[in-house]
């Protein structure tokens, strides 16, 4: 293989680990609770306005990063909303958005999801893994998958945004 083709590899390679979006498996949780999950401690006007919804998401145990449960209720037509419990102490953390909008036209995420897909889901995450995915538009605005890391700090920081794309129909 001629330098310069290497080089062109090298370069192609590099900007393509930087395009790709973060994966589940590169946020691993550093501990995975397996125990009886805490009652939720419902210390917000918030909290105890959804006390119903949280606190049966809450009982199914941890869903999300080792020890969190993530309990995702509708808010209507075309929007989802969501709160983080910790299902070792009952804590009720800080979320990224309180209302994830759908948008009103059909979206395209990553360039391969769309809105109106069957199975469509505007939330992704898992139990063995620290990232959250949100396909949406926090606040009805800005379309975009967004990338949170949940911190060992249990906060969300952004990590990536992939705005999303309108797609017209034929």
């Amino acid at each position: 293989m001629s330098r310069r083709v290497a080089i062109f590899l090298l370069c192609c390679s590099a900007a393509w680990a930087q395009s790709r979006n973060p994966r589940f498996q590169d946020f691993p949780p550093s501990e995975i609770f397996n125990g009886k999950p805490a009652p939720p401690r419902l210390a917000t006007a918030r909290d105890r306005q959804f006390r119903s919804r949280i606190r049966e998401g809450a009982a199914t145990g941890p869903n999300f990063a080792g020890h969190y449960t993530i309990v995702e209720w509708g808010c209507g037509a075309g929007c989802v909303s969501m709160t983080l419990v910790d299902a070792k102490n009952g804590t009720i953390l800080p979320v990224p958005f309180d209302v994830l909008g759908l948008g009103a036209n059909v979206l395209k995420y990553e360039s391969t999801i769309l809105s109106n897909a069957d199975g469509f889901q505007p939330l992704s995450y898992k139990k063995d893994s620290r990232l959250l995915i949100a396909r949406g538009c926090p606040g009805q605005k800005n379309c975009a998958s967004y990338f949170y890391e949940l911190t060992a700090e249990s906060k969300f920081k952004l990590i990536s945004k992939t705005p999303a794309i309108t797609v017209t129909p034929p």
